[in-house]
């Protein structure tokens, strides 16, 4: 690991880790010795461990009276060693092994019944024992401390998660509060919308009907004649809006029935063909296509994606349109001519409100919201929609319905 400054390191992945504060690790040990029932306390394993160090001696001593000689007389108080070190950690390891050492020492290394040993050949004698005890509380101590950090993580871990689903709860309320605003907001915008464009429509039917108008009423004509096209296209996007509100609160009703898809396919193309003067090309089979749908729902999804077509495209190319069967299925294909769709945003054009880079920066209005509802229309059918698309090679949407 290569040190950057006192509290922050590199680990061996290259993850840059914080050191944890004094403070912090003991109130994580804390936690970690509560986890373990009470006689596990470390205080407990060092009260005991006099007794299961004299007891392992005392078998040391029985079974070199049995046997008269020991190769390795340090075998029992290793495994008392072993022993507390599992039960009560590295503390009470090397408590049991500073014991062991001077059980030995007095016991087996010459001269026998002294304590210290006198030379040097003597002293030796007990280094492997004194070496495998260390080993075995090194061990542990590293145990410990993983167990430690993999609880310090899961602390972190439960931390992060509740901040999470605060955040999350945070932005579910703002969420909702956005989608009763623009419900409330749609349903107020509505209704005087409607009584604008009424009266605009009203007044321009009287001047139609008056002979020789003045230049006077004829700049007012012009005038009311963009109050209602302006008026139209408010209520389509406040019908947008109110359809995402609907979605959202899972509350965008089906009237499902017997449809023609190529009746509603015909009537969509014709009425983009009066609406835009584009060339609109249709192909379809010569059968009845019936199906079980919502009629108006159907006809909103493809006037969404043929409207779109020939906003997208270039002044004079044509949009095709093709209605065919397979199978037990129906594909409608609507294709254009337009820049196209690169790879990364097609996943993207199905999100609310979302528009592609070259939509933003284009004359073309728009709210982003077509291809969304489009999108939940097509899949309470059981259907689905999709996009294929290459740069400058122009876009076909494809949406796939149950027969």
């Amino acid at each position: 690991m290569r040190a950057t400054d006192s509290r922050i390191y590199i680990d061996r992945r290259g993850r840059r880790m914080e050191r944890m504060s004094l403070t912090q690790r003991t109130a994580l040990r804390k936690i970690y010795l509560a986890q373990y029932p009470g006689w596990r306390h470390p205080l407990v394993g060092y009260v005991l461990c006099p007794f299961i160090v004299a007891l392992a001696m005392l078998c040391t001593l029985f079974l070199q009276k049995m046997l008269s000689w020991l190769s390795f007389p340090g075998a029992f108080l290793i495994l008392s060693i072993l022993f507390l070190a599992l039960l009560w950690g590295a503390g009470a390891s090397l408590f049991a092994l500073l014991l062991s050492t001077l059980l030995l020492d007095y016991y087996f290394v010459p001269p026998i019944g002294h304590i210290m040993p006198t030379t040097w050949n003597a002293a030796a004698q007990l280094v492997p024992f004194i070496i495998v005890g260390l080993a075995i509380a090194l061990i542990t101590a590293q145990r410990e401390r993983a167990r430690l950090n993999a609880l310090g993580a899961e602390q972190e871990l439960h931390a992060y998660a509740e901040e999470l689903e605060i955040a999350n709860r945070k932005l579910e309320e703002a969420n909702q509060t956005k989608d009763q605003f623009l419900s409330i907001a749609s349903h107020e915008l509505k209704t005087p919308i409607t009584s604008i464009r009424g009266h605009a429509q009203l007044t321009m039917h009287r001047l139609t009907k008056q002979k020789d108008l003045s230049p006077e009423m004829q700049e007012i004509g012009a005038t009311l004649k963009k109050i209602d096209d302006q008026t139209t296209r408010l209520t389509s996007l406040i019908d947008e809006l109110m359809d995402v509100s609907s979605i959202r609160a899972g509350k965008l009703e089906l009237r499902k029935q017997r449809c023609d898809l190529r009746h509603i396919c015909r009537t969509v193309v014709e009425d983009q063909r009066l609406l835009s003067g584009r060339a609109i090309t249709l192909g379809m089979p010569e059968k009845v296509v019936k199906m079980q749908a919502d009629c108006e729902r159907l006809e909103q999804v493809f006037t969404n994606l043929i409207s779109n077509a020939i906003k997208y495209s270039p002044e004079g190319s044509p949009v095709e349109v093709t209605l065919s069967v397979q199978g037990a299925k129906t594909l409608i294909q609507i294709k254009d001519s337009g820049k196209g769709i690169p790879k990364d945003q097609q996943e993207h054009i199905f999100e609310t409100f979302y528009r592609t880079p070259d939509a933003q920066t284009s004359s073309k209005r728009g709210l982003g919201l077509g291809l969304a509802i489009s999108k939940n229309i097509v899949e309470r059918h059981n259907g689905r929609i999709w996009c294929e698309s290459e740069p400058e090679r122009g876009s076909m949407f494809f949406v796939e319905l149950p027969v």
